[in-house]
């Protein structure tokens, strides 16, 4: 159905003077490009386990997972 899983980073948190972790906004858009669900996600580990939740939830209709680091 031409559905898609799109993340963006919107906040950077510093952890540790080294260590930085990226906030992500985490949304499925159908095929016309309007937000069908969203969600937040922290670093990259919170992220997957919200895109395979949506996977999950809309596994039939995503045909594309894209993200932006």
């Amino acid at each position: 159905m031409d559905w898609k899983i799109t993340s963006k980073p919107v906040d950077t948190y510093e952890l540790t003077p080294t260590d930085t972790q990226h906030e992500y906004i985490v949304y499925v858009k159908d095929a016309t490009g309007t937000n069908i669900d969203g969600a937040l996600a922290y670093g990259i580990t919170d992220r997957t386990k919200v895109t395979k939740e949506f996977i999950s939830k809309y596994g039939t209709n995503i045909d594309k997972i894209e993200h932006e680091e």
